[in-house]
């Protein structure tokens, strides 16, 4: 954050400010740049000149910190500021650099010459009367054009003004021209089962059915081909050093034949190549390709050696620099997918434009992403499947339907992303590997996304259950929607009751089991209500479920003695400090703990010998990402946050036994073997606008749920949130479709919930496809930071499930097209269509429409006739 501070102002200097606001730049850039185009340096525009239009609640208003002493505020309610007459003297990426204020963190959608929106997250600043800045790269024409700042319906930032500053033409900078060079004469051809080997004077081919992979041994630079079709080129690898390192830097890249080994791992077999790039003052780099004799995927990893130990806090085994270097050969609408770290602070999952210039960490995106075409659902997808060390960021930049800029690489953090206030740890030792990338490229990106699931799971297996939690869907209630801290004994027995007594035999149930979970304020009872509540809920033929939170603590007295330590420790021995012994700041409102601590794993053992010893079969653990934070470890060996978390997650699963359902709240995408459930966004309180939240991180995301998680947890059902019985039934209806933990969250005692509870809870077709625990698949995915509409569920060839949402409190028509919707067969098959809640049935076939009242959602099954 830059924050301006203002001395003394001459009279003459006032007087010239004065009249500069006439002008839609200001007085400093007018000053520098005579008033020329932008590309000839920097030049900035005031959100309040004459010029600009604003629409809604906008409006210029008095701001003593602001240049100019004013600015534009109430950006809410569908307002929006348009910035007018943006000149630029040549075509090409500038950076957009937006003076704001904004007292909490707020969006803003950012459209330049009335293309797709780019949702902004401005971090808040230190107040309502201080200034930042955020930075933000666009594409201008040569000549006029204009920027425009929308709420899109929510609340944004005030704005002060806008700095913009040529970068380049094209954004694909100084790199390599993507070319890899002449591989020269043939030398020899190997096969080694469905892999051929064509070795070159100047490097090799590797290629098995559906892909190539060249590498020239001269420029050090790679290719991947897919079906004969260049895809990728011009790649390489990286490691930071005391500066950036190149593989492409290095003197020698070497491949040797006495180098390819064959491998067997958990996803399939094949080939492992390496290529050793040396160099006499640099540590060795070996760049290692993982051939598989069948599959579109390849994976490769780099590892850096010396005799002397090494210190790498950040090593890229997939960077691309060159114009145009990656080309899916399809642009219709070419995307590319941001995954947000966690599900934390209501993040989402964003379909990005390709033709963006993205400089900062808020769009880097977090293990994984896809670059597709919507329109065709072509696609390459990259993401790491190792998890052990790293947090894998993929950064990139792309114009003309092309990427330009691909930087995949371990020693990610960010305070917007991964809330991470130090640098990424520094990794010592003398050999150190980065994450393992996958590289894939598939006809449909979908698909492409759900390989990448399988593969990470097949890796790292999702949690096994114990012998006595059941392997199906959650059914129940949680009492956090319902009752918040004011949770109490009486009314989770109250709830019990009611459980047995209208639901649990009336379809919402799975095979008996139905859940009864307290979330956070368990703790307003006093031990004996717990084991009275646990003794009730048993005896009604219910399990009973448990809150807890590993990695955080709650208070601010750090002389408090850590629960279970018998007095050894106190919250100020186990919360996480910077090197210099600093606490780190709060996340959350909490304290972040070690997990690697003594003092933590006792409180741990403390807490979890409790809930089992007390009857409880099901815990939701929460706000784990406080675990994964860089920070100076209790265990020397412990050197990343993500080293950390899983040493702290593999304690509490220890400390569980197998005895529990475990189903994460607030934490990471990965590492992921340590629950059965993750829940797939962030907290929804049942209202339309956070079921739309929600289905935006399914839209994106459903491809964990069977993969990397047993199932993906929409968070549960508080109904009379809905707003109407429409708004609450597309609640029930998006918990369906995502997974799913399938909870209620509603107060018992409330009569009008009683009403949509008995009516929207005891649907036995709608609980029966619930307990299916399958996710449904978005049909488009060109929503930007939206959710889809629709989504599908093939089961077989002949039957399919379909679920539409209107988000507005507006009727609306929807047209469905089958093909579209991924429903295979003739386009003259004739299907049967049943609307799930009703029972009604039709015949339909091809495209049909259909109409929705506001906050309707509609839940279809399709079968062929």
């Amino acid at each position: 954050m830059h924050i301006q501070r203002f001395g003394f102002i001459s009279k003459v200097m006032i007087l010239c400010l004065c009249l500069v606001l006439m002008w839609p730049i200001s007085v400093h850039q007018a000053i520098a740049d005579g008033n020329t185009g932008v590309a000839s340096g920097s030049r900035a525009y005031e959100a309040e000149a004459a010029v600009n239009s604003l629409s809604g609640k906008a409006e210029i208003t008095d701001c003593p910190v602001c240049s100019g002493g004013r600015k534009v505020g109430n950006l809410y309610g569908g307002s929006s500021l348009q910035f007018n007459n943006i000149t630029a003297e040549v075509e090409g990426v500038y950076n957009l650099r937006i003076s704001y204020i904004s007292g909490d963190s707020r969006p803003a959608a950012i459209s330049v010459n009335g293309a797709e929106p780019e949702r902004v997250d401005f971090p808040k600043t230190a107040d309502w009367n201080t200034v930042g800045t955020y930075d933000f790269q666009v594409y201008l024409s040569q000549g006029n054009n204009t920027i425009l700042f929308d709420d899109q319906g929510g609340y944004s930032p005030d704005i002060d003004k806008i700095v913009l500053s040529y970068v380049s033409d094209d954004g694909a900078g100084s790199g390599n021209d993507g070319d890899i060079g002449e591989l020269g004469e043939q030398v020899r051809v190997s096969k080694y089962g469905n892999i051929t080997l064509t070795e070159y004077k100047q490097g090799f081919k590797a290629s098995n059915p559906s892909y190539d992979l060249l590498y020239n041994t001269r420029t050090g630079l790679s290719q991947y081909n897919w079906h004969g079709r260049s895809v990728a080129k011009g790649l390489y690898s990286e490691v930071k050093l005391d500066r950036i390192v190149a593989s492409i830097d290095y003197e020698q890249h070497i491949f040797e034949k006495a180098d390819i080994k064959s491998f067997q791992d958990a996803t399939g077999s094949g080939i492992k190549l390496t290529v050793s790039n040396e160099q006499q003052d640099l540590p060795k780099l070996q760049q290692i390709y993982y051939i598989y004799n069948e599959g579109n995927y390849l994976l490769t990893e780099i590892n850096v050696s010396r005799s002397k130990a090494l210190g790498i806090a950040e090593i890229a085994p997939v960077v691309l620099h060159s114009k145009g270097g990656i080309d899916l050969g399809s642009d219709n609408d070419n995307r590319v997918l941001v995954v947000p770290f966690d599900n934390d602070n209501w993040s989402r999952y964003q379909a990005k434009t390709i033709n963006t210039f993205l400089n900062t960490d808020n769009y880097t995106s977090s293990e994984l992403t896809a670059i597709y075409d919507n329109t065709s659902r072509i696609g390459l997808v990259l993401g790491s499947v190792t998890h052990d060390i790293w947090k894998t960021g993929i950064a990139w930049s792309g114009t003309n339907d092309k990427l330009n800029k691909l930087r995949v690489y371990g020693g990610f953090t960010s305070s917007a992303s991964t809330h991470d206030s130090l640098p990424h740890g520094v990794v010592t030792g003398q050999q150190i590997s980065s994450p393992k990338v996958l590289i894939g490229y598939y006809s449909d990106y979908r698909d492409g996304l759900e390989e990448y699931g399988r593969i990470n799971a097949a890796i790292a297996p999702p949690l096994a259950f114990g012998q006595k939690v059941p392997t199906g869907v959650p059914v129940g209630w949680n009492s956090w929607g319902a009752y918040d801290s004011g949770l109490s004994y009486e009314k989770a027995v109250a709830v019990s009751n009611y459980f047995k007594a209208n639901l649990q035999n009336a379809s919402f149930e799975n095979e008996g089991n139905l859940y009864i979970n307290l979330d956070s304020y368990w703790d307003n009872m006093t031990d004996q209500q717990l084991s009275d509540l646990v003794k009730l809920i048993h005896n009604n033929g219910q399990r009973a479920g448990i809150y807890y939170s590993p990695f955080v603590y709650w208070g601010d007295n750090m002389n408090q003695e850590v629960e279970g330590t018998n007095g050894k420790y106190t919250y100020g021995d186990i919360v996480l400090r910077d090197p210099a012994g600093n606490i780190l700041p709060k996340l959350d409102g909490a304290y972040a703990v070690d997990p690697t601590h003594p003092g933590t794993k006792q409180r741990i053992d403390y807490y979890m010998n409790r809930f089992k010893q007390q009857g409880f079969e099901y815990m939701k653990i929460d706000f784990l990402s406080h675990g994964a934070l860089e920070a100076k470890h209790y265990d020397p060996q412990i050197e990343t946050g993500i080293q950390a978390y899983n040493q702290g997650m593999a304690y509490v699963n220890k400390a569980l036994d197998g005895t529990m359902f475990i189903s994460a709240s607030i934490a990471p995408l990965f590492p992921s073997q340590y629950a059965h459930s993750r829940r797939i966004s962030c907290d929804v309180d049942g209202s339309l606008g956070s079921t739309e939240y929600q289905l935006n991180n399914l839209t994106y995301g459903w491809w964990q749920n069977g993969t990397i998680y047993h199932y993906t947890d929409p968070d549960y059902m508080h109904l009379t949130k809905g707003g109407s019985l429409e708004g609450a039934q597309s609640r029930v209806n998006a918990a369906v479709i995502s997974g799913t933990v399938y909870l209620n969250s509603d107060d018992v005692l409330d009569g009008t919930a009683q009403q949509y509870m008995k009516r929207l809870l005891t649907n036995p077709r709608v609980n029966e496809l619930a307990v299916k625990g399958k996710a449904f698949k978005a049909v488009e995915g060109n929503t930007g930071t939206q959710a889809a509409d629709m989504f599908v569920l093939a089961e077989g060839q002949d039957t399919y499930y379909l679920a539409v949402f209107n988000y507005t409190q507006d009727s609306v028509g929807r047209q469905i097209d089958l093909a579209r919707a991924g429903v295979t067969g003739n386009s003259n098959d004739a299907y049967m269509l049943t609307d799930i809640w009703t029972g009604e049935n039709g015949k339909v076939n091809g495209v049909f429409d259909i109409s929705l009242k506001p906050a309707e959602s509609k839940l279809y099954k399709l079968q062929r006739k």
